[in-house]
């Protein structure tokens, strides 16, 4: 690979950040402005600067982010025919610090056989607890010692969780980052051996990171002697502080480490010049609204739309849609999709192909269930036994226990046995196949059926169970087909052309030329429902939450972005006098 060829095709501020060598780089990277571009070549840099092979781990806020820059820096790669060697591994946080201590536990011949617990797992697991108690303990305090690592709590009640979490081998999403720093803070074994997997650390989205996400990039820094991090991220577009991201965890860990350095790109490749010019007027409390500036010459519109009702909106955007004539270039944003069911409707009625994103799911029951016959055939999880033997009405309680031997002896375990050796050395997809054609598979149910024709095409992408069922607890955006829905599903085919339709957090990262943010009125979004009775500075930081949920939303768009609201809105048979939201502009660049 010739020299600088990975700093091809960069603008100024790219080259500067790709070219800063600081231990610990932070990159300020505005909406469109090519961070992933410039993110890829960074990584490139560090392995082509270095006289050691780097062992480079990528993390990103979602599973779905991680594979497209998993995608895009193996591409640049193979492109540039990069000699020098090195290893790499991309996923989200939970994800890469599961599979650190699922690699260290082989490598020192312990089992670590846990599997994790959704949150709709928890909720199941804590009404039994809460049934076993008598009613000793609330059902919050149980879900809550469920979730949050219990380790270092010696309440009976954490005491008692914990040897059950330890029976089933189950663990939640939050013991996965506590247990991690655990052991990198009083295992020298597991810090010699972390020290020989990683000698780079790259951040994107930096700004959702959450304290115990920080926490293991300081204990990193303190075992690995000469770890290069890379933290990618935009704190106007920190929109999942009810994640526990926010923007002053990246802040406090910045200056904590006084001695790194700092990037800015904001010239956005995405946005025209209206959209850059209407977000550029924003003020956030909490940071800077660096300034956009647009690559294109083309100024774009910003149009504002103003309805009777909420049907009249719904109809007026669906006019534009059809104006548009291109409905993959669209995209309907939305605070709340319960607003949207005017829209639905419509949609319906004139058989409009159109996909969701977002919106509360839980995973479809025949899912649930085959994933349990997984765990169970991958390391016999007590958890998922227990599960479906209730399910399939299975007695395994033995002297008050619930026994596996006694699940082993039904016809269900005994099937399930069959498969185990009959599927020896099988690929994954082979086992999963047999599963559903010799447990699960109803041939009178289409539905069911086509469910499950759609996992065995996703299985093919895993190598064994456990991979696949890390990548089911953790990527609920690759899994999202098989999630329960809050919503009208669409009628008609929509496989090649939809109309997306989105919340606004689902929606951050991606981009089209046109979209529609509807529902636009003061009370509607903002809702100051949702900071009644706080105290004033928690408002002050309530709205400024919701500027950045505009910011995002409005970034989305490459050409036209559409506000739209009505002056009426209808609940429970009263009708209500609504003012256009603050976020609707009075500036010059904007139509009606």
């Amino acid at each position: 690979m010739q020299a600088f060829q990975h700093l091809e095709g960069l603008n100024e501020q790219q080259k500067e950040a790709v070219l800063c060598h600081a231990d610990i780089l932070y990159v300020s990277a505005g909406p469109g402005t090519g961070k992933s571009t410039m993110l890829v070549s960074k990584l490139i840099d560090y392995i082509e600067s270095s006289h050691d092979p780097q062992k480079i781990v990528a993390i990103s806020f979602t599973n779905t982010a991680a594979r497209q820059i998993g995608e895009r820096f193996k591409t640049k790669v193979s492109e540039l025919g990069v000699q020098k060697p090195f290893s790499f591994l991309n996923g989200t946080i939970h994800s890469f610090c599961f599979r650190m201590m699922k690699s260290y536990g082989s490598a020192m011949s312990r089992d670590f056989d846990y599997v994790i617990l959704d949150d709709e797992e928890l909720q199941e697991l804590g009404a039994d607890i809460e049934e076993y108690f008598n009613g000793k303990y609330k059902s919050s305090q149980i879900l809550s010692c469920l979730r949050a690592s219990t380790f270092g709590n010696k309440s009976e009640l954490s005491e008692q969780i914990q040897a059950l979490k330890e029976a089933y081998k189950v663990i939640s999403m939050q013991d996965i980052l506590t247990n991690f720093v655990q052991q990198l803070q009083g295992d020298p074994s597991f810090q010699s051996w972390i020290r020989t997997q990683i000698t780079v650390i790259a951040v994107d989205e930096a700004q959702d990171l959450s304290e115990m996400n920080y926490v293991i990039l300081d204990q990193l820094l303190k075992v690995i002697p000469g770890l290069k991090i890379l933290l990618v991220g935009d704190p106007r577009q920190n929109i999942f502080e009810f994640n526990g991201g926010s923007y002053k965890h990246l802040d406090n860990f910045l200056t904590k480490h006084r001695n790194h350095e700092t990037r800015h790109l904001t010239i956005t490749y995405r946005c025209c010049q209206a959209i850059s010019d209407y977000v550029n007027t924003f003020h956030f409390t909490d940071c800077d609204n660096e300034q956009l500036k647009s690559r294109y010459a083309d100024a774009g519109k910003v149009i504002v739309k103003n309805a009777i009702s909420e049907d009249d909106e719904a109809e007026q955007v669906l006019r534009s849609i059809r104006e548009i004539q291109n409905l993959n270039s669209c995209a309907i944003l939305c605070n709340n999709l319960k607003y949207l069911d005017p829209l639905f409707a419509k949609l319906q009625k004139e058989r409009i192909p159109y996909k969701v994103f977002g919106g509360r799911r839980t995973v479809k029951k025949p899912i649930r269930f085959l994933n349990h016959i997984l765990r169970i055939l991958d390391n016999d999880n007590a958890y998922s036994i227990r599960k479906v033997a209730q399910y399939a009405n299975i007695d395994i309680i033995e002297n008050g226990k619930h026994r596996k031997s006694k699940f082993f002896e039904s016809d269900l375990g005994q099937l399930i046995l069959s498969i185990r050796e009959t599927t020896e050395g099988m690929s994954f997809v082979a086992v999963m196949a047999q599963v559903i054609a010799q447990i699960i598979h109803d041939p009178e149910d289409g539905e069911i059926s086509e469910e499950y024709d759609k996992l065995l095409a996703i299985a093919g992408e895993y190598e064994s169970i456990s991979d696949y069922l890390v990548s089911f607890a953790t990527d609920r955006e690759r899994f999202a087909p098989f999630y329960e829905k809050g919503y009208q599903e669409c009628l008609v085919p929509n496989e090649e052309i939809f109309l997306t339709i989105s919340t606004i957090h689902s929606a951050k990262g991606l981009e089209w030329k046109h979209v529609f943010i509807m529902g636009l009125s003061e009370g509607n979004f903002p809702n100051p429902f949702f900071c009644q009775g706080l105290p004033p500075d928690q408002q002050r930081e309530f709205y400024n939450g919701e500027w950045k949920k505009m910011y995002v939303a409005s970034t989305r768009a490459k050409e036209t972005l559409f506000l739209t609201y009505s002056s009426h809105i209808s609940r429970k048979g009263y009708t209500f006098r609504k003012d256009p939201s603050r976020f609707i502009p009075t500036s010059s660049n904007t139509a009606n």
